[in-house]
């Protein structure tokens, strides 16, 4: 099993984040995610075959309380282009409180510093000169947290939700 746990936006930032991609799409070709698999990444496990800690480690967030964060702007890590999130002292306790967690429980989570996005595009090739696309604040609560299993079927990629925590 390949496995992350994340979060999903929220309709309206759904929104937001699908006519931020039509606009990367007029202006360029690239790899867009499509609607469902939009997501905010909270801890990556990579391939796994334990999946009971896994899911016991996103058990431990229910209850943790709601949060609210706002999705904003663009920006880009080489041809990879993603919205991004306004900074929030409580989603990042969340994240690297899980984040640590996690590895207690004996995964291996990345240790670089953590960044807040969701990827809108990758393999991006703008046509002509680039303009930067514009995403408006979009406020959304997050209510819950996902352990997402990341698969392939009839040569898609696909997430299948292996467990939902509520906050």
């Amino acid at each position: 099993m390949r496995l992350f746990t994340a979060i999903r936006p929220s309709p309206a930032a759904e929104e937001a984040l699908l006519a931020a991609q039509a606009e990367l799409r007029r202006l360029g070709r690239g790899s867009f995610p499509r609607r469902e698999m939009l997501h905010l990444t909270l801890a990556f496990l990579g391939e796994t075959a334990d999946a009971a800690a896994a899911e016991a480690a996103v058990e431990a967030l229910r209850g943790a309380g709601p949060i609210s964060l706002t999705v904003e702007g663009v920006g880009q890590f080489g041809d990879t282009w993603w919205a991004g999130v306004r900074e929030n002292p409580g989603l990042e306790r969340l994240a690297l409180g899980h984040q640590a967690d996690l590895r207690r429980r004996g995964f291996a989570v990345e240790e670089r510093p953590w960044m807040p996005h969701i990827t809108l595009v990758r393999h991006y090739r703008p046509k002509g000169e680039m303009l930067q696309p514009f995403l408006p604040p979009v406020e959304m609560a997050v209510r819950e947290v996902l352990l997402l299993d990341s698969l392939q079927r009839e040569g898609r990629s696909v997430y299948e939700v292996r467990r939902a925590a509520a906050l």
